[in-house]
């Protein structure tokens, strides 16, 4: 314990020494995203995030693009409080046993489809087993990405039951062509490629992205790789109204190396994750709408592998997957400082998975359904915003579902905020909980949650310095727990919690050429679980001075549980990184960037050491 706060203080202290040499820094441009911004995720429209009620976690374009990360999770788990995202390598996180890529927000795991992953307001999941693919969430691919930490289930129904994540995708807005490529390698015969082309020509648009990511691993038997591309055109056929259509398509292959106590053989996942929509947004004086069709569809192949004394696999398991939905809302006006919007959710969703196709079939071609309507009403009176909204949610396996949510913020001040919201989330019952496996209970109905939300915000310095604090409580019910009756697994609704905390956010630009970023949470579970540290804290520094630039950013971890129960393993580390980089001129960058700098020996995931100390470096072209 000594050795990690000493590690602490030291990192910390590098970001502070960092900033008071480097704040005299000339003026160039800004570095930062900053509290200080519209959202849409809350409300399904454009609102300050000020004056919005509840809490948003806003991660912009430069943030992503500065980190050089492929996927698009290891930036919010640096920017956004609360978030943790599990790792078990230098890149990918793999599905099936032995996976990493389990995202806590506030406690909540998307692992078990508690945080819904959404991107540009599109459910994304696999449908069988209700959890995320971390892997599919490309940074090339998200201009921005907006983070509800609280319930949200009144807009996004199901599995927003302990926030929602929504990455909003890449959208030129000038006339023109932008073109990114980035390349990278080193430690561990890691390497990144990103290409992106931006093109705008009066009423047209096209964003298109591609990407690979591959590495030998740090242990044996831990090799990734993968390929995606994105491609989505837009075209404004009147002045009010706007075509889009989008399609995405990855394949990742990963190897589970097993535990250091327990090696792994021939474990290995081929996954395909696809995604297509197409859109209809209209935008008036006083209306504004969206109409949105989408399909996703998951194929995976799965070696669960052997052990030492174990026999390879005979068969290999199979799942096909997918989603296919129609979102359309409407936001009108009933009188001044009102805004009313009504939307609906019309979601499909199936597949079929077995290991041997004719005696081990788990879910064999089986379908749900969801259908909802939602009224969300926003008021402004002077200084105070009030908004409410209800959902009736029904679904195929549970029935009905009504889904409450309350807000009020205050502005004293042009830069004072406070402001409260109670929301009611809740999560449906996946297949694998349904039908597959001895434990399967088809009469199970949806958990839920209540959050409490209670934040304070304030701009110094005339908007340069931005602060958020957020207190919050959630209790949850009906949880599915695996019990034992008659000497038999089963599941059923019989667990419950209580989450409380407390999470602060900060950024500050010191000049136009330097910037600092902060954040902070603590987690109280009172049933604990895994994934979700107790204290969360990030520093970063950015400088760019000129042609050359640098960051720093240090990661403390405290307390975060790797098992549960009698004898418990926590994880305790800091994870300190750093970037440099110069302009050789208008369009070539080079740079390097060093991982885990402290050389700390940690684990995110019981069994699973972390790599030491990983070096990359590459280049970077814009034309």
């Amino acid at each position: 314990m000594k050795i990690f706060f000493r590690h602490t203080a030291l990192s910390f202290l590098a970001a502070v020494i960092t900033a008071t040499s480097l704040s005299a820094a000339g003026d160039n441009h800004q570095t930062t995203d900053t509290l200080a911004t519209s959202v849409i995720t809350g409300t399904r429209m454009s609102v300050l995030r000020d004056a919005l009620p509840a809490p948003v976690s806003v991660v912009g374009r430069l943030a992503i693009a500065a980190s050089d990360e492929t996927a698009v999770m290891p930036v919010l788990m640096e920017q956004v409080p609360g978030l943790f995202v599990t790792s078990r390598g230098v890149t990918g996180y793999g599905v099936s046993n032995g996976a990493a890529g389990a995202i806590s927000l506030r406690g909540f795991g998307a692992a078990a489809g508690r945080v819904i992953i959404l991107i540009d307001g599109h459910p994304q999941f696999e449908s069988i087993y209700g959890h995320p693919v971390a892997d599919e969430y490309m940074a090339a691919n998200a201009q921005r990405v907006e983070v509800s930490r609280g319930a949200a289930s009144v807009l996004y129904g199901s599995n927003a039951m302990g926030g929602a994540i929504n990455i909003i995708t890449r959208q030129p807005l000038t006339d023109g062509n932008h073109l990114d490529f980035k390349a990278m390698g080193g430690s561990f015969g890691t390497y990144r490629a990103s290409l992106s082309d931006n093109y705008k020509k009066g009423r047209f648009t096209s964003s298109v992205t591609l990407g690979h990511d591959r590495t030998d691993g740090h242990r044996e038997n831990s090799a990734y790789h993968s390929t995606n591309g994105m491609v989505k055109l837009g075209y404004q056929l009147s002045d009010a109204w706007k075509a889009g259509a989008n399609v995405s398509l990855m394949r990742a292959y990963s190897e589970n190396p097993g535990t250091v106590a327990q090696p792994m053989f021939d474990g290995w996942s081929d996954i395909v994750r696809s995604m297509a929509g197409i859109s209809f947004s209209n935008k008036y004086d006083n209306t504004s709408g969206n109409i949105d069709l989408y399909f996703n569809y998951g194929d995976h192949t799965i070696n669960d592998g052997y052990t030492e004394g174990g026999k390879p696999r005979e068969f290999l398991f199979h799942g096909t997957d997918y989603t296919a939905g129609l979102s359309a809302y409407q936001t009108v006006p009933l009188f001044t400082g009102n805004t009313l919007t009504l939307g609906t959710d019309l979601i499909y969703y199936g597949g079929n998975a077995y290991r041997d196709p004719v005696n081990e079939i788990y879910a064999d071609h089986k379908k749900l359904n969801e259908e909802a309507v939602y009224v969300f009403d926003q008021q402004v009176f002077g200084k105070f915003m009030f908004n409410a909204g209800i959902r009736f949610d029904y679904h195929s396996a549970y029935g009905a579902e009504w889904i409450p949510q309350v807000g009020i913020s205050y502005m004293p001040g042009a830069n004072t905020t406070i402001k409260a919201s109670a929301s009611k989330g809740f999560r449906m019952p996946n297949m694998r909980e349904l039908y597959m496996y001895a434990s399967a209970n088809a009469e199970l109905l949806p958990e839920e949650a209540w959050s409490y939300d209670l934040t304070f915000g304030h701009h110094f310095l005339d908007g340069a310095l931005n602060t958020e604090l957020s207190v919050f409580y959630t209790k949850g019910s009906n949880i599915i727990e695996v019990v034992r009756e008659n000497g038999k697994p089963q599941n059923r609704n019989v667990g419950a919690f209580a989450n409380k905390g407390v999470e602060f956010a900060a950024d500050w630009r010191v000049s136009r050429t330097f910037s600092l970023n902060a954040n902070y949470s603590f987690l109280h579970m009172d049933t604990i679980y895994t994934g979700a540290p107790v204290h969360k804290a990030y520093a970063g520094a950015d400088w760019k001075p000129g042609r050359f630039s640098a960051s720093l950013g240090a990661m403390c971890i405290r307390d975060l549980y790797l098992s549960t129960g009698d004898g418990a393993v926590t994880s305790d580390y800091v994870d300190l990184k750093a970037r440099l980089g110069y302009q050789v001129n208008d369009w070539l960058q080079v740079f390097a960037r060093g991982l885990n700098l402290l050389n700390q020996d940690y684990a995110t995931m019981l069994g699973y050491p972390e790599p030491g100390i990983t070096v990359l470096g590459g280049i970077a072209i814009s034309l």
